[in-house]
């Protein structure tokens, strides 16, 4: 009849919205439900709004969008307290009719001078509007007037059952018309079963690191793929929540399970970046072979030296003893880049199975430069570094010193300290034939200082400069094409992990670059506290010809 279509349409619409978009809101630090510090929500991360500018127009938008019947105040910041994270909007201008406040017109996503302290508030009117989302979650928590019996079953055992309504799951794709259904789950998902069920009703749910595994798989068993794409996507932005490690190379087993590529990649660049972090883990040793492998051939890992990838190895091996097989231990060897390794290092490998790489770094190490970059090494594969955060190939302005800088314009460390820059210097390579011709200097600075900005009409703060100390490199023109620098800036979150990691274009050319912050990160950082490294990375080309060695 009219009336069921109705509700079915509503209810389609309903199912289309995801449990949290782009431009979501929330009230925080507020006595009542009604009032509170505004916070958005963009890309996983919430954030918060800026006071300039902030009026009863901007409120209605907040609460209208929190169904809330109207806005009775807009508060200046201060009365809710400071919020954390990235500070998203400022000079708002709505016209009061958007449905949220991306909508109107700001200074721009992530443009702001302000601080925490003046973080924008609202008090709406007391007693929210029923939507037919909130009365289907009601319908769905009350058990009334259900005709459909979920069973729940882990180790063919029923544990629970959940009241259900066929004309609700009859818009599911897999949905069976058969009178009871039973969904079978591992005793660690049996919790989240309800929520996934709810979920069917609303469209909206929280997802956490926990939940993760088991909303993905329902949501692919169930047939919902925008769901399924929907956890895929939030799980990447969960990633740092577990500093052991656990969560991330537990998901990289369920997907090599799944057979999802995308989420095995997610998994594998977060691992990568953060390897350091993960080889002091109690997760290191019980990585799979197929998760070491895959770190180990990537050209993005992240870590001090090649020689710190060796013993890192070792510990593995050692933990897997006699599980491990000959044929993987050739394979995992052959992911090693023995060229990257000084001499000194290569030194310290003692055993027998090292000696085809040892004699590999040693040539690359001890060569002319003539023959290196001749026909003899012309079908080497292995001249593409890592990124190495160790000496002499880094230099890190910690999150203290950025900071301190922005409060007091001082870094001791600089030339000149009202900039915070520095000069350092690299080696053309580790070995002692390239010193013939000298270190190269390089010349970094950061612009984190609205006020550093503010004469360039390209530049956003925070920004980051690196470029060759006074244009000059120290080969000789006949090599300068045999290298080429592919530099890397490592953003660190509060310390804790790697949140993004950027190429410099062109450094030789004196070029300035932003880091993609906030929304614009791979992993959000939901702290505005970050280190930056300085990675110099060059890329060594082989042949006659100077081919140049292909990334993986």
């Amino acid at each position: 009849n009219r009336s069921l279509l109705s509700f079915t349409f509503l209810l389609i619409v309903c199912l289309s919205r995801t449990w949290l978009q782009t431009g979501d809101m929330r009230l925080a630090g507020g006595k009542r439900s009604h009032e509170g510090r505004v916070e958005v929500y963009i890309a996983g991360v919430w954030g918060t709004v800026c006071d300039d500018g902030w009026d009863i127009k901007e409120a209605i938008v907040v609460c209208r969008h929190l169904n809330f019947p109207s806005a009775r105040e807009a508060v200046d910041g201060g009365r809710y307290g400071p919020g954390q994270g990235p500070i998203y909007l400022d000079e708002l201008n709505c016209l009061g009719t958007e449905t949220d406040l991306t909508k109107c017109e700001s200074s721009g996503l992530g443009i702001s001078d302000c601080k925490h302290a003046e973080d924008a508030g609202v008090v709406c009117a007391s007693g929210k509007i029923t939507t037919i989302s909130g009365f289907l979650g009601e319908l769905f928590e009350s058990g009334r007037d259900c005709d459909l019996i979920l069973s729940v079953v882990v180790e063919n055992s029923t544990v629970e059952t959940i009241c259900a309504h066929k004309l609700i799951l009859s818009l599911v794709p897999s949905w069976s018309s058969e009178a009871n259904l039973s969904i079978e789950v591992s005793s660690k998902c049996q919790p989240h079963v309800a929520y996934f069920v709810r979920y069917l009703y609303t469209g909206r749910m929280n997802i956490t690191m926990t939940s993760s595994h088991c909303l993905h798989k329902l949501a692919s068993e169930w047939g919902l793929k925008a769901l399924q794409e929907e956890v895929g996507k939030l799980l990447i932005l969960l990633l740092p929540e577990d500093a052991t490690f656990q969560a991330q190379s537990s998901l990289f087993d369920y997907a090599v399970s799944m057979d999802d590529g995308a989420l095995q990649q997610s998994c594998l660049r977060y691992m990568a970046w953060n390897c350091e972090a993960l080889v002091a883990s109690p997760a290191w040793t019980g990585l799979s072979v197929h998760a070491i492998k895959g770190l180990l051939s990537r050209t993005d890992l992240t870590v001090p030296s090649e020689y710190f990838v060796i013993q890192a190895l070792e510990k593995w091996e050692d933990a897997q003893g006699k599980a491990l097989g000959s044929g993987d231990q050739f394979d995992l060897l052959k992911l090693i880049r023995f060229p990257m390794v000084s001499a000194e290092d290569l030194n310290r490998l003692k055993d027998s199975r090292y000696q085809a790489g040892k004699l590999e770094g040693f040539q690359f190490n001890a060569l002319t430069i003539g023959n290196l970059f001749g026909e003899l090494m012309s079908n080497w594969k292995s001249y593409t570094p890592r990124i190495y955060t160790g000496k002499p190939w880094s230099y890190t302005f910690t999150s203290e010193e950025v900071s301190v800088f922005k409060k007091t314009s001082l870094y001791p460390k600089g030339l000149n300290h009202g900039e915070l820059a520095f000069t350092f210097r690299t080696p053309v390579h580790n070995s002692a034939y390239f010193a013939l011709f000298g270190d190269i200097g390089w010349y970094t600075r950061l612009f984190v200082k609205s006020d550093e900005c503010s004469y360039s009409s390209t530049r956003v703060c925070p920004s980051a400069k690196l470029s060759l100390e006074n244009g000059n490199s120290a080969l000789p023109e006949l090599y300068k094409n045999a290298i080429v620098y592919k530099n890397k800036i490592v953003i660190r979150c509060d310390g804790r992990y790697v949140s993004h990691i950027q190429d410099f274009k062109h450094p030789q050319e004196d070029t300035t670059i932003q880091p993609n912050h906030g929304s614009g990160q791979v992993y959000p950082c939901r702290s505005d506290e970050y280190s930056y490294t300085m990675v110099i990375r060059p890329k060594y080309r082989t042949g006659l010809n100077y081919t140049e060695v292909e990334e993986e």
